[in-house]
């Protein structure tokens, strides 16, 4: 996926419970504050969903949140959802 001058793309790592992983990609719109609001608020929305549900070009992905260990978002979004903790470090033991 290409992004345009006016989009970035983030990528969308969900890592579930029997150890595998899939990866997604989708386009977000850089620039202005609204526009970074709107993604915060599409980011939200998608992780306090049960189930998420992701649109690719062929088909919907229905994903049950039980099934779901962690997700990763890369790169961070510039506006952040309510109740994320940052600046964070993360420590290899």
């Amino acid at each position: 996926m290409q992004a345009t001058n006016q989009e970035r793309i983030i990528d969308l790592t969900i890592h579930y419970t029997n150890g595998k992983q899939q990866h997604f990609q989708f386009s977000a719109p850089e620039g202005t504050v609204g526009e970074q609001a709107t993604l915060g608020t599409r980011l939200h929305k998608m992780l306090t969903a049960d189930p998420i549900i992701l649109e690719l070009a062929d088909k919907l992905v229905v994903i049950p949140v039980h099934n779901i260990q962690s997700i990763e978002i890369s790169p961070v979004p510039s506006k952040l959802p309510e109740g994320v903790i940052s600046p964070m470090r993360e420590i290899k033991k």
